[in-house]
């Protein structure tokens, strides 16, 4: 197998960065794990429109000295070779580790499994942009807009749709990359106290049983602690350190 690295922003706070991170490690893959540190981190998401802040040229220069491409992250590096974007990366070790059945068999099935997960990397920004990724934060009494409670009716639809036709526990029947794609979002909803349909709390603990998702709660526990994820909880009346690693999920 080629030698693999992974570079990322800290696994507390990065959803993208979680989703290649799951993937992997679902897949067996033995991949060195680098976390970029940033004197200009910033957050992403813009809080009404979820669009992603400019970066400087300056700063994306500074950002590709520490294993970035577009000066965003996560970047797979296959024998020094940069891949970027999440869901290309996912594909990547899908092709790599083809036994690991990271998209499900089936024509038909594997084509709904990466449509929604086209889906959750090119839509919901309002619910990126509201909802700040944060695997340990808490945030009583939140009240998403219109546009992110939409988002989210419609994440639950699709949930309902994947469980039913596959009969679970996955979406797709066992652990693949569409629930790496989503896992960041489940974390999300727990953050900002969102409840979940009845029908889906079963998968819920599936995903909290899984052992990518176990392993993930110790790797984020050791991961850094980036001050201005922290503030913008604190900001919402929120506790980042709510859900202790013990406690968690």
């Amino acid at each position: 197998m080629p030698d693999l690295k992974l570079t990322v922003l800290s696994l507390r706070y990065s959803s993208w960065s979680m989703r290649a991170w799951l993937t992997l490690t679902q897949a067996g893959a033995d991949f060195a794990l680098q976390t970029a540190s940033l004197p200009d981190m910033q957050r992403q998401g813009d809080c009404e429109s979820g669009a992603l802040a400019e970066l400087r040229p300056a700063d994306r220069v500074a950002r590709r000295q520490v294993g970035s491409v577009t000066g965003l992250f996560p970047t797979l590096w296959i024998d020094g070779q940069p891949v970027h974007e999440t869901l290309a990366i996912c594909e990547t070790v899908a092709d790599l580790y083809p036994d690991a059945g990271l998209w499900p068999g089936a024509v038909t099935d594997r084509a709904r499994a990466r449509a929604v997960s086209t889906e959750m990397a090119t839509g919901f920004t309002a619910l990126r942009g509201e909802l700040s990724c944060h695997l340990f934060g808490r945030v009583p009494g939140f009240a998403p807009s219109a546009a992110a409670a939409a988002n989210i009716d419609r994440i639950f639809e699709l949930w309902a749709e994947c469980l039913d036709r596959s009969g679970g526990p996955f979406l797709f029947g066992q652990f693949g990359i569409a629930d790496a794609m989503y896992f960041p979002v489940l974390s999300r909803l727990r953050t900002y106290n969102i409840a979940l349909p009845e029908a889906l709390v079963e998968w819920a603990h599936a995903m909290d049983s899984a052992p990518p998702v176990q392993a993930l709660w110790e790797a984020a526990r050791q991961a850094p602690a980036i001050a201005i994820y922290d503030d913008y909880l604190r900001e919402l009346g929120g506790d980042p350190a709510a859900a202790t690693p013990k406690q968690a999920p």
